[in-house]
């Protein structure tokens, strides 16, 4: 680890970046031709794609090893984004695991270990993070990457439902109990990612036939998300989201009430500009 760096650059901390959406994502960070930013990712895995992006921006770019779930793990990660660039502006968390199952298979076991990936991760690295968010100029920021499973009841994504629920409420919560920062829950879609390859894979067994087939057919037509799209408005939040813009239909900040908001919505169109 190299000597510590003082920023003026954004610095954002990124969970579930291995692959798929949170991969995507910080590759748009890094390569933001904007803005210099710089970014440390969480994740238990350390994938050829994360090493790469280590050896391409050896400056701005750390991959810390570790599972989100850990509270030391995540004090060791906040330490080390300190450490190298004296400051913490932003999280973007993405971690997140489906393992799909009918209630009546659902074990305790099962459940509580997607609970734990899914929803006390939120919870271990926000309150890592926090007392440097709570620093940042002109205000930190957090993205909850959420889902429309939050407020969905496909059958045989009982957990993931509810992780993502469970989410959104911390999202807003959030948001509440600390005016100092700016917090989003951005639905993406429906994004070309393992999961999809997973719910192709096992979903005819345990979703209903209608359920099942919409995904088949998007995946057929060619009508999933490209990573990048919703990618970029995740990207774009944390690096210049705040409290008080974009405002909802409420006449609220998104960002002040935790809001839950789709990655296309009319209010998240300033946005959505392209990296």
């Amino acid at each position: 680890m190299s000597a510590s760096i003082p920023s003026a650059n954004p610095v954002v901390l990124l969970t579930g970046a291995s692959r798929g959406l949170g991969l995507s994502v910080a590759n748009l960070l890094l390569s933001n031709p904007s803005s210099s930013v710089n970014v440390i990712s969480v994740s238990r895995s350390k994938s050829s794609q994360l090493s790469q992006l280590e050896e391409d921006y050896p400056d701005r770019f750390v991959a810390f090893q570790g599972d989100v779930s850990s509270e030391s793990d995540n004090a060791k990660a906040v330490q080390l984004a300190i450490q190298k660039w004296s400051r913490l502006d932003a999280l973007i968390l993405n971690a997140g695991i489906a393992n799909l199952s009918k209630i009546q298979d659902l074990t305790a076991e099962s459940f509580a270990h997607q609970l734990s990936v899914n929803t006390v991760s939120l919870i271990t690295t926000v309150r890592a993070a926090l007392p440097y968010l709570k620093k940042a100029e002109p205000q930190g920021r957090v993205v909850f990457v959420s889902s429309g499973a939050a407020v969905g009841a496909t059958a045989g994504w009982c957990a993931y439902n509810a992780t993502k629920a469970a989410m959104n409420s911390i999202c807003r919560t959030l948001a509440n109990e600390e005016p100092e920062l700016a917090c989003f829950a951005v639905r993406p879609g429906v994004v070309d990612t393992d999961m999809q390859t997973q719910i192709r894979s096992q979903g005819t067994s345990v979703m209903s036939p209608s359920e099942f087939e919409r995904f088949i057919k998007l995946h057929e037509e060619g009508k999933l998300l490209k990573p990048e799209l919703p990618g970029s408005v995740i990207a774009n939040l944390a690096i210049r989201g705040s409290r008080k813009d974009p405002v909802g239909s409420d006449g609220k900040g998104i960002g002040e009430v935790g809001g839950f908001v789709n990655w296309d919505a009319a209010e998240l169109k300033g946005f959505r500009d392209s990296f």
